[in-house]
């Protein structure tokens, strides 16, 4: 049934450390939107303000001249949350995504079910999918013959897993080992997070205008 369909938001973040613990914050964050046969049908991109410094710029990259202009999480809050409703929240390294993810809008007094179990990490499918690779995704990217250029750029990540899941599906056809998370997906309660409506500020804008698509396939 088309109710039923499985959908899928691939996410990567870039944080300013490792441990929420320690009160890291996301300092960029990624969506790409797959269709049931992983077939990429929109990404949205934006910077965020951690309210502190950004962290190893040796990692990521971003400095704290890039964020001039980005919004904080609760900014986004609600279109992270419109973006992630109703579909199985994918990533490379879903456990480190995910508690990113669920501490931010904790921080906002919102609990939202988003955690590694009700999802795909393409990193711990890889052993199932990629056998031998490396679990880095560099390593299985390069195993698959997907493109990766630029690792550590959320967008960049965002794509290269979107890619993984797609060899993944492929290589499960006809049936994927995860079809008992659909269900879940689709009748996880998430909050009524407000959106804000703001603007998003993409990595380089300034310099090199706008690189995502639309993601109003919501």
């Amino acid at each position: 049934m088309v109710a039923h369909t499985p959908r899928y938001a691939v996410v990567d973040v870039e944080t300013t450390g490792f441990r929420t613990s320690e009160q890291d914050r996301v300092v960029e964050i990624a969506i790409v939107h797959a269709g049931p046969s992983g077939e990429v049908t929109g990404e949205w991109a934006t910077l965020v303000d951690p309210g502190r410094d950004p962290g190893p710029e040796s990692v990521h990259g971003i400095t704290a001249a890039d964020l001039g202009g980005a919004p904080a999480f609760g900014e986004i809050a609600g279109t992270v949350a419109a973006l992630l409703r109703g579909r199985i929240v994918t990533a490379h390294n879903l456990p480190f995504d995910a508690r990113f993810l669920a501490y931010e809008f904790r921080l906002l007094g919102f609990e939202v079910p988003v955690h590694h179990r009700l999802g795909v990490c393409t990193m711990a499918w890889g052993a199932h999918f990629l056998p031998g690779a490396p679990s880095t995704l560099a390593g299985c990217c390069a195993l698959a013959g997907i493109p990766l250029d630029g690792n550590h750029e959320a967008l960049v990540d965002a794509r290269a897993a979107a890619g993984l899941l797609r060899h993944y599906i492929e290589r499960a056809a006809p049936v994927v080992p995860w079809r008992h998370l659909f269900h879940t997906a689709l009748d996880a309660p998430w909050p009524e997070v407000p959106d804000l409506g703001t603007p998003w500020v993409p990595r380089r804008d300034a310099r090199t205008g706008p690189r995502i698509a639309d993601a109003s396939d919501r």
